[in-house]
């Protein structure tokens, strides 16, 4: 049996994540492990409980959701290592990061289009009724 002796083809260039890159990498991994954890405890209430609330689980399907956010964080965790905690990437690496990024996106989706809502409501309540309060309570402090 005759082996040719080939070098391995080198893994391309890597490139420098910068700085913010490496930021939101690490937020989104930290969020993922968190939906998990809430979909692991309050999956089935969240679902059941309100219209509002299975928005977060995408309409009722918490275990969708686990699954999604379980399966970006164990890929974006091994990216981390792989990538030297997001500090460089190789062209592989890059698209795999897409991915999941795409992935933890779908899977964080209801829970920031609720918080998106709760503080456009907050922020549009202390607009219109600010001076209101302000006033009431001025009157009932002093």
């Amino acid at each position: 049996m005759v082996t040719v002796l080939r070098k391995r083809p080198q893994p391309g260039p890597r490139t420098e994540l910068g700085r913010g890159a490496r930021r939101w990498l690490w937020t989104v991994t930290l969020l993922d492990a968190m939906q998990a954890a809430w979909m692991i405890s309050l999956g089935d209430w969240l679902d059941s409980a309100s219209r509002v609330t299975a928005v977060i689980t995408l309409g009722g399907h918490h275990r969708a959701v686990l699954a999604l956010a379980v399966i970006g964080f164990v890929m974006l965790a091994g990216l981390a290592l792989c990538t030297d905690a997001f500090t460089s990437a190789g062209r592989a690496h890059r698209v795999a990061i897409a991915v999941a990024g795409v992935v933890s996106v779908v899977a964080l989706a209801g829970a920031v289009s609720v918080v998106i809502v709760v503080v456009t409501f907050g922020l549009l309540g202390g607009l219109l009724f600010g001076r209101w309060i302000a006033h009431l309570l001025a009157l009932t402090l002093f």
